[in-house]
């Protein structure tokens, strides 16, 4: 009884007093009550996964004399994956009908973003406290403890509906990705979906550029494992070539050994390691293939349904010519999270190694329709240029290898692309220029290992003779 007595005492002197009372009454009878103690149990209870791997959920569970100094403090901001909020999208029109679709747009995004692992969202709840307001962002991420939050608006104009989002760091409360969608008005409610897929998908990436800069301007001991991984994908896929492959490489194992238990740093190592084939740096195709397997083994046993661990390891295993095991995994990756850019080229280049081109390349022009200015729009095209020679369409695929050649001017493999394409077209004084090329970027790329390459992932016989022709037919005497 004392206690309760200087816990209404202490009620009693401040300012919010009733509101804390309430929350505090809430707290102690669940906290107290057998359905608590039975929350309490299931939320800290060791799970097993699908592999018999045990992992134990983290709670924090403050104790009761922490409470009162805690009811008004804001949350703690997220620090281990990037965090956000997506606010209420406004309806800037009158037509009551537009703020369902603009309530309803909200809560597809959030529920889009929930769908990558990688980000800590917001639930609506918390968010849609600010429907109506015109909260200070920089507020904001104090309140729900965020890196960014996500704005948006619905605008009639004239026979159109103009939809505008803004991505803002809440810390400087600087932009760091906007966009809008004009669509008549007539059609948009039954395009919704695809409108909000589009935003999700863009989103997406946005964040993942935003995170990879933050992750490069911090000192480098001070990098968490997922910071590591989030730096070594940027440093990659930025400028693909085997000298970014090989730091890629050592940041992530660094983050192996900072955090053993994190399956995507082991995916992303496993990917690191298969694209030691393509680059001609295999000296025993079938010992590295093995190495690849057991790195890919390793983090599937840590995180069997997380689908950046399957994206990469989907990936890494098609390197490793096992094409229907990696069909698998990017499938499963896929339903999961449909949303994932770098999951769907993946699934388009592993679909062409499977010899099923024209599959590939739907895939793939699903991404390069929803994020035209992507950040992995160069491997996207280089996949396109592969689809494309396996149908014959080679002025299609000349003109996508250029465009992977734009994005990714290090890259050696969007330079023989290039060269093929060329070569069938017949265009073979501008060949050779491209030649040089690759053999200046990539010196260990022989026409023996290409050729290796070809018949250790393509599937089918008749598109790997298909393709060592065309090699042969661009490669010097």
């Amino acid at each position: 009884m004392d206690t309760l007595n200087q816990i209404f005492t202490w009620l009693s002197d401040h300012e919010a007093g009733f509101s804390a009372l309430a929350a505090l009454v809430v707290i102690i009878g669940v906290t107290l009550s057998p359905l608590g103690a039975g929350l309490r149990g299931l939320l800290s209870r060791k799970d097993k996964t699908e592999s018999g791997i045990t992992q134990t959920a983290k709670i924090y569970e403050p104790d009761l004399s922490e409470t009162l100094d805690t009811l008004n403090t804001p949350p703690s901001p997220i620090t281990d994956k990037p965090s956000i909020a997506v606010l209420p999208f406004v309806n800037m029109s009158d037509d009551k009908s537009q703020e369902y679709f603009a309530d309803g747009m909200t809560e597809d995004i959030i529920t889009g973003l929930s769908c990558d692992s990688r980000l800590f969202v917001v639930a609506r709840n918390s968010t849609f406290a600010y429907k109506g307001q015109t909260p200070d962002i920089r507020e904001v991420g104090k309140e729900l403890g965020v890196r960014y939050v996500l704005e948006g608006s619905i605008r009639p104009v004239s026979e159109r509906l103009r939809i505008t989002v803004q991505l803002i760091e809440t810390d400087t409360g600087m932009h760091i990705w906007a966009d809008k969608i004009d669509r008549p008005v007539s059609e948009i409610f039954d395009i919704q979906d695809e409108v909000v897929d589009d935003l999700v998908t863009t989103l997406c990436s946005s964040l993942g550029v935003a995170e990879g800069q933050r992750a490069q301007r911090a000192r480098p001991e001070n990098l968490q494992a997922w910071a590591l991984c989030v730096q070594a994908e940027v440093l990659y896929f930025s400028q693909a070539n085997p000298e970014t492959m090989a730091e890629a490489e050592h940041l992530l194992r660094r983050a192996t050994e900072i955090e053993p238990g994190y399956a995507a740093s082991w995916a992303l190592l496993a990917y690191m390691a298969s694209m030691q084939i393509p680059y001609g740096l295999s000296d025993d195709l079938a010992k590295d293939s093995a190495n690849v397997l057991s790195l890919v083994s390793k983090a599937l046993r840590l995180a069997p349904n997380d689908p950046v661990v399957l994206g990469y390891c989907g990936c890494a295993v098609t390197w490793a010519g096992q094409v229907n095991q990696a069909i698998d995994y990017l499938e499963r990756s896929l339903a999961i999270n449909p949303n994932s850019n770098i999951t769907r080229i993946f699934y388009g280049g592993a679909l062409w190694a499977d010899a099923k081109p024209d599959e590939g390349l739907a895939q793939l022009q699903l991404f390069t329709r929803r994020s035209t200015k992507d950040p992995y729009i160069g491997l996207g095209s280089f996949f396109i240029a592969f689809c494309h020679c396996s149908l014959n369409d080679f002025l299609q695929a000349e003109q996508a290898a250029r465009n992977c050649v734009r994005h990714q001017p290090g890259f050696a493999w969007a330079y023989l692309m290039l060269a093929i394409s060329l070569a069938a077209l017949g265009r073979d004084a501008e060949v050779s220029a491209q030649m040089e090329k690759v053999h200046q970027l990539a010196p260990s790329m022989t026409l023996e290992v290409v050729e290796d390459f070809w018949r250790h992932v393509i599937r089918k016989p008749e598109q790997t003779e298909q393709f060592i022709a065309l090699t042969r037919q661009a490669w010097p005497d």
